[in-house]
């Protein structure tokens, strides 16, 4: 497919005296026959079938491009898919190639190494170019379902399935490094039954569509936040410490207090907070538990107010 890519960038065009990667053998293009380079297709198209990961994809086309090619790295970058994958290592002389299939774009594909790459080099890497594409395609759009499937449909907010990829990772990071801690936001609102009872389901799916934007717009980019089940969100705080949390926190309690009313507007909805900081547990149940405690004793409290895990001593078991 002649048309599923165009070139549009080189590399430097000075060259240098040595290879960046010293262990590259000049290739040997009188072995690139056309039944040669058939086969190399075919075989390389098969092995890409195997996989719908995109890391993946890109290193078995690195891999397999590099027994006839001297290249020192490959870089794949699809800017509306926040994809950014590198392998290999990356030198001054790089040739560069958009990806598009029926004027769908599929992200800049680059080569490099340590000298320029000659027209008979580009002719091949161009032959070849098209067999990405469409496992490429596949695995974009088995990334987007995998991601529509971790959105909880109400609020737009990622969902449980998502909060115990996002609380495992943190947890680990928080294990491995004294300098990484991480906290969770447990939030219910209150009253939620009777504003269901009162004004109707949907009346109350709006509510926590609105309380679920006034989350997302109060935690910083390197946050997470979740629709927890039901009327409960979680939110997760990285690189925190329990004075953050707490901020985070009473941010959004405030802003619920204020912005979010009834449908006859005659009382504010709130929220109860509970709070919980990383402190050795093995796996996030257990810090959610902590957490789910502290919102316990904010109800018990008296509601619309945050209370930590440090701040009671209410059993889990008596949720």
């Amino acid at each position: 497919m002649a048309g599923s890519f165009n070139q549009f960038s080189f590399g430097g065009q000075t060259t240098q005296s040595k290879p960046t990667i010293g262990n590259i053998s000049p290739i040997t293009f009188e072995m690139l026959s056309p039944d040669r380079v058939k086969d190399f297709r075919l075989q390389l198209f098969s092995q890409l079938q195997t996989t719908l990961d995109v890391e993946q994809l890109v290193s078995i086309f690195f891999r397999h491009l590099k027994q006839y090619l001297p290249i020192s790295g490959v870089q794949y970058v699809n800017g509306d898919k926040m994809i950014d994958t590198q392998i290999g290592h990356m030198a001054k002389h790089r040739a560069q190639y958009q990806l598009t299939m029926k004027n769908v774009e599929y992200g800049d594909i680059s080569f490099t190494r340590g000298k320029r790459f000659s027209e008979k080099e580009l002719t091949f890497i161009e032959s070849v170019m098209d067999v990405i594409i469409f496992p490429l395609r596949n695995a974009i759009k088995y990334r987007d379902a995998l991601a529509t499937a971790m959105i909880d449909p109400l609020t737009g907010m990622n969902n449980r399935g998502a909060m115990s990829i996002t609380l495992t990772r943190e947890i680990e990071r928080a294990r491995r490094h004294d300098d990484q801690n991480v906290s969770i936001i447990m939030i219910d609102v209150d009253h939620f039954k009777m504003i269901n009872d009162r004004y109707g389901h949907l009346s109350g799916d709006d509510i926590l569509r609105q309380i679920a934007h006034l989350i997302q717009q109060s935690i910083r980019g390197s946050d997470a936040c979740f629709r927890y089940g039901g009327e409960e969100f979680l939110i997760c705080v990285s690189n925190s410490n329990l004075a953050l949390a707490r901020t985070v926190a009473e941010r959004v309690r405030g802003l619920i207090s204020e912005q979010v009313r009834l449908p006859d507007r005659a009382k504010p909805v709130t929220a109860s907070f509970g709070i919980a900081h990383y402190n050795g547990e093995s796996d996030w149940p257990d810090l959610v538990a902590r957490a789910d405690k502290a919102l316990y004793a904010a109800k018990q409290k008296g509601r619309n107010c945050v209370v930590s895990s440090m701040e009671t001593n209410v059993p889990v078991n008596s949720l």
